[in-house]
């Protein structure tokens, strides 16, 4: 068997031709669509792992968060059971001081009714007890030496006066030396002799003349009543009785007013 040279170098120059063909036409765009298979690949991975990096992560946060409610939901009840035991505890106090308050006031109360009834018993006792007194000393044989008696104790208290109070007595009576208009109540009629008297001695107490004009008033029980032009003298049972009954009474009006205060003081402090 023979080998051709040229036939040799022909074959030679095929293949190098072909093998360009095939790596200009064949190879390099099968590499590049492998490179770029592989950098499709290594892209896709690179995603995944940082799909799976932030799912791990939003699971991570998730987690927390999941905590972070269970720790805000045990709070949030911890704190309504405190304020709901708070409220508790105030509506027990209201109630508690409410209920004192009532008490207190239901106590007040029935003092205060007591008071009253026990004042209004000693107001009827010192009334029935004067009203005994009074129809006592009206129905007396001596009611009109009373009178009298109490007639000149009137003139001493005037003549007894100072000089300034006597003045105010007859101020913006009749100017000297018309009479001073008077006016005397006496519990029972007096006698000519005893009018003249107590004029002689209004008229050496006053320095002026004196007008008496004389009435009766049996509710005076016993004794007089001087009427000047502006102020009364009074000397008289009913005035004294007035007086007792005034006394009788007093503690209770003033007890019953120390206890209102008391009771103003409290409200005000509540």
């Amino acid at each position: 068997m023979r080998i051709d040279g040229w036939t040799l170098l022909l074959q030679a120059i095929n293949f190098l031709v072909l093998a360009w063909l095939l790596r200009h036409f064949l190879y390099r765009p099968v590499l590049a669509v492998i490179a770029e298979r592989q950098a499709t690949t290594e892209r896709a991975r690179v995603e995944a792992d940082a799909a799976r990096a932030d799912a791990g992560r939003l699971r991570q946060g998730l987690e927390g968060e999941r905590a972070g409610l269970s720790e805000e939901r045990d709070r949030l009840l911890a704190d309504a059971r405190r304020q709901a035991d708070a409220e508790r505890a105030a509506l027990l106090d209201r109630a508690r001081a409410e209920a004192a308050r009532l008490l207190a006031e239901a106590a007040a109360t029935l003092d205060d009714e007591r008071r009253q009834a026990v004042s209004g018993q000693r107001e009827a006792a010192a009334e029935l007890a004067l009203a005994v007194a009074a129809r006592l000393l009206g129905a007396a044989d001596s009611a009109a030496s009373l009178t009298q008696r109490f007639l000149i104790e009137a003139c001493q208290s005037v003549a007894g006066l100072a000089e300034a109070d006597r003045r105010a007595l007859v101020e913006d009576g009749a100017s000297p030396p018309d009479p001073l208009p008077l006016r005397l109540l006496s519990a029972a009629p007096l006698g000519e002799g005893a009018l003249t008297d107590a004029r002689t001695r209004l008229e050496t107490a006053l320095g002026r003349p004196v007008a008496l004009d004389a009435g009766a008033d049996p509710d005076l029980i016993a004794g007089v009543e001087l009427h000047f032009p502006h102020s009364v003298l009074r000397h008289s049972w009913k005035q004294a009785l007035a007086e007792a009954m005034e006394e009788l009474t007093r503690d209770d009006r003033t007890q019953n007013d120390a206890h209102k205060q008391n009771d103003a003081g409290k409200t005000a402090a509540a």
